[in-house]
């Protein structure tokens, strides 16, 4: 349950194949992506840190804060996103529940540019049984150089 949700928002929190991929270009190159992840009534949850090489192909904001389309797909999650203004992604994801993974709702607002992005994400996981888990995610990145 948490190892999904977590992902969600921090490993790089949904990417969909969609029109506000189109929309959130962003250099190619090799990234560095950090998160700062706390859910309430859980232990500390450690910051993540990890390089992503993005192709000119998939260089899009979306590949760095969501798991991949496959993943979502698998998991019957619905996203949704698109530039509320220039440099800024608003997006939502919702995923239901299965007997392995908790279903979660998830809001992102992040600031970026073509070579960096910063911001805050908001996640609700819900399990089966009705168990309810808030927390939120720092996320940020920058583009540190060619791969």
């Amino acid at each position: 349950m948490k190892s999904f949700a977590i992902s969600v928002m921090a490993a790089a929190v949904l990417m969909a194949a969609g029109p506000a991929g189109a929309q959130t270009a962003i250099q190619a190159g090799m990234w560095e992506t950090n998160d700062k992840t706390t859910m309430e009534g859980v232990q500390p949850i450690p910051a993540t840190s990890r390089k992503v090489c993005l192709k000119a192909a998939e260089a899009q904001l979306e590949r760095l804060l969501f798991p991949s389309p496959e993943e979502m797909k698998q998991h019957g999650c619905k996203y949704e996103g698109g530039l509320q203004k220039p440099g800024v992604l608003q997006s939502t994801l919702s995923c239901p529940p299965n007997d392995e993974v908790a279903g979660i709702d998830a809001k992102a607002e992040i600031t970026f540019s073509a070579t960096s992005y910063e911001g805050l994400g908001q996640i609700v996981a819900k399990d089966k049984a009705g168990t309810t888990i808030k927390g939120s995610s720092k996320l940020s990145g920058k583009r540190v150089g060619d791969c």
